[in-house]
């Protein structure tokens, strides 16, 4: 089914269903600090598990209708895909070469950013803190698709990236052949290396847990790859109360194990 977006050359941000869900939980970030309004659901033709919960809108949305698995919300500047529930077994590629790729090809976007997040317990360098970023580069500008893996550290302080982080860089280069726990971040980079689109991926390693500072921190990341200022405060959707800490009630009156 055909989805055209009535403003063009908007930014696209794209989630990973991947380890921890802090892409998830970034692009919520972001789309609640920054008030992105929801457009419409996106059809995933039966790629994603089915889910359905209550409508969560950013502040200013009308709460109508359901939460479902892919949504697109979008306004004059950035559109980002907000997605709730993992491919089915087997569909990774056919999820972004049929419902990703062809929603990218309907519209014009003036850039793309993929957040990812990689299983930082299979990471054998024990420095966790450090994120990589894989930017393919205009091939209107260069003649042909190179891909640089670079630091960020000309825009964020105190990030680096060594060679046990870096995937190989060559003049025949190749995507790495796996990064364990990021989700689509691999196929969705080897198709748009095929179409030659303009593709920016920020991968931070994660520990499953209290996962909101590492949201927060990648969604910053996609703002200083874009050159988009910094919020003072992120807005957290509603649903965040019930998770990540919450303090426990104790007592007779809230059940025999409180």
């Amino acid at each position: 089914m055909s989805l055209g977006l009535p403003n063009k050359n908007t930014v696209l941000i794209i989630p990973t269903v991947s380890s921890a869900n802090v892409p998830q939980l970034s692009v919520d970030l972001l789309v609640h600090t920054l008030k992105v309004p929801f457009h419409s659901l996106l059809d995933h033709g039966g790629l994603l598990y089915p889910f359905a919960g209550p409508a969560e809108r950013p502040e200013g949305s009308p709460l109508l209708g359901i939460s479902s698995s892919l949504e697109v919300y979008h306004n004059s500047s950035i559109t980002c895909i907000v997605q709730r529930s993992p491919t089915l077994p087997g569909s990774r590629s056919l999820f972004v070469s049929e419902v990703l790729m062809k929603f990218i090809s309907q519209n014009q976007f003036a850039r793309i950013v993929i957040l990812s997040s990689a299983d930082a317990s299979r990471r054998e360098d024990p420095d966790i803190s450090k994120v990589f970023r894989i930017s393919l580069s205009d091939p209107l500008l260069t003649g042909s698709i190179k891909t640089t893996v670079s630091d960020l550290s000309g825009k964020i302080a105190k990030l680096s990236v060594d060679s046990q982080s870096e995937p190989p860089t060559r003049n025949d280069y190749q995507l790495p052949k796996r990064i364990p726990g990021s989700g689509i971040a691999i196929p969705f980079l080897k198709e748009a290396m095929r179409n030659k689109l303009l593709v920016d991926a920020i991968i931070i390693y994660a520990y499953d847990g209290d996962n909101i500072p590492d949201a927060s921190r990648l969604a910053e990341l996609a703002l200083d790859v874009l050159e988009m200022p910094r919020p003072i405060d992120w807005v957290h959707p509603q649903s965040w109360a019930g998770v990540y800490g919450k303090e426990v009630q104790v007592g007779l009156e809230h059940g025999i194990y409180g």
